[in-house]
């Protein structure tokens, strides 16, 4: 085996219920550190990558190929879920589609995005539609949607591929919603015809609305402690989308309640940490002042995982770079920052779901100095799992529920880098209970390291009989 991983425990000193301490977990700072010496590094990288992207197909014994001549192979050694032995799974085959398939929807959205941006504000055309709940969708969520199921019934079957998703059909399907359909359906064909040059199949002809909505349907999945089904977010953060500023596009796979990888794509993620202070019109103002050279792999990543590996990988959107190609993942890992001066944490910008005024207490308690970076959707988990920022924390406002998608991709991708999340109580997310995080502990904490962690802990308990969440 790999050696005891910090994403294999999940228990911190406020431990969980059912007897945390008889199965081992650690209950002090110096326990935490002792598992992290321990940790190891396996090796988890693409064996023998192919130099351009040939289409994905399923040979007759069912197992996804890469063209025809040769299979790229995840190889995950030191006994991870891959192909390291101990009996575990591989899930080579799904986490090569995860990766090409968000590529292709981080190319959609950056369409939609930069068409939304150019709309003139007064024309009424827009392009941003409400939910029931007022929350913000466009486009580019149900465009995502479809196009990700497509892609995925494409290379796994239909009859294989059960989907848990955000967004249903009711609007698209209404008497008012041809346009917004016809939309959709066009944003979606504009990308599937690209789809060989990301290693992927196109279809023999363009989908018409029905074949959309039919693959919008499919993401009805309700999720549970058994089975395998998907976790998509088609737009994570879709106020900062609207806004032209960050968002991510959320691929997880769950088998039987635990999240086994994990795709986050950043279409907006600059590749220097100092652009996360800006605003992303900013960002997009100053790359045309100064356009950057091609392939210079400047702005936009997509970030994925495989549990039980120990690393984490990033590469370069095709969008921007041209082409897909393995040579240009490199591994990404948490920052070995541990002291609370110089920690930096991130918070969601909205504060309708959180409370920015109890983390900045328990900022200011653990001995956290930095602003706090706020950063809309995922984008937090992928700051922490590249180094860019330490802490995460957001604790919900009475009666808010986190629902899977908002999470699974992001937690693994973070637990593979090399560090924690938990809920408060030091607990492990729980994505076996449907849409929903059921049982969560107050809130979601994740850190770059465990001693961080364990302060974040003891900080939140000695708080919170004050807080007014």
């Amino acid at each position: 085996m790999g050696g005891l991983r910090l994403s294999a425990w999940a228990a911190a000193p406020s431990p969980c219920p059912s007897s945390a301490t008889a199965r081992g977990f650690p209950r002090s700072p110096s326990d935490w550190r002792g598992l992290r010496g321990r940790r190891g590094r396996s090796r988890c990288a693409p064996s023998s990558p192919p130099s351009a992207s040939p289409a994905l197909s399923l040979g007759a014994a069912g197992r996804l190929r890469v063209g025809a001549d040769r299979e790229w192979l995840w190889d995950c050694r030191g006994g991870g879920l891959g192909g390291g032995g101990g009996g575990k799974k591989d899930y080579a085959k799904e986490m090569e589609a995860a990766v090409r398939v968000v590529q292709v929807a981080c190319t959609l959205c950056q369409r939609v995005q930069d068409s939304l941006l150019l709309a003139d504000p007064g024309s009424g055309s827009g392009g941003v539609h409400s939910k029931l709940d007022r929350s913000p969708v466009t486009v580019a969520d149900w465009g995502v949607q479809a196009t990700v199921s497509w892609l995925l019934s494409d290379c796994f079957g239909d009859e294989n591929v059960s989907i848990v998703a955000e967004e249903d059909d009711k609007t698209l399907s209404s008497s008012d919603g041809t346009a917004l359909l016809e939309s959709v359906v066009a944003a979606v064909n504009g990308c599937l015809v690209e789809a060989p040059k990301y290693g992927l199949r196109s279809p023999e002809k363009d989908l018409g609305p029905h074949d959309v909505l039919q693959a919008i349907r499919k993401c009805s999945s309700t999720g549970g402690p058994k089975g395998r089904f998907w976790v998509l977010d088609p737009v994570d953060g879709t106020l900062g989308f609207v806004r032209g500023d960050q968002y991510a596009i959320a691929l997880a796979l769950i088998e039987d309640g635990e999240v086994v990888l994990g795709v986050l794509g950043c279409p907006n993620y600059p590749m220097k940490k100092e652009w996360l202070n800006y605003h992303q019109r900013y960002y997009r103002l100053m790359s045309k002042v100064a356009p950057p050279t091609s392939g210079s792999w400047n702005k936009g990543c997509v970030m994925y995982a495989h549990k039980g590996c120990g690393q984490a990988w990033m590469q370069p959107l095709v969008h921007d770079f041209g082409m897909l190609s393995w040579h240009n993942s490199r591994e990404v890992q948490v920052s070995s920052v541990s002291d609370p001066v110089s920690a930096t944490f991130c918070e969601p910008v909205e504060k309708a779901n959180s409370s920015h005024s109890f983390t900045a207490g328990l900022a200011h308690s653990v001995g956290l100095r930095n602003q706090p970076l706020r950063v809309y959707s995922m984008v937090k988990y992928a700051a922490i799992a590249r180094g860019d920022a330490e802490i995460f924390m957001k604790f919900a406002r009475a009666g808010y529920k986190e629902k899977i998608w908002d999470h699974a991709a992001g937690v693994v991708i973070i637990q593979e880098a090399g560090g924690v999340v938990t809920d408060a109580g030091g607990c492990p997310l729980d994505f076996s209970r449907g849409v929903y995080l059921e049982g969560l502990d107050r809130g979601i904490i994740a850190c770059s390291g465990a001693l961080l962690h364990w302060r974040i802990l003891q900080a939140v308990d000695a708080s919170w009989n004050s807080s007014t969440l």
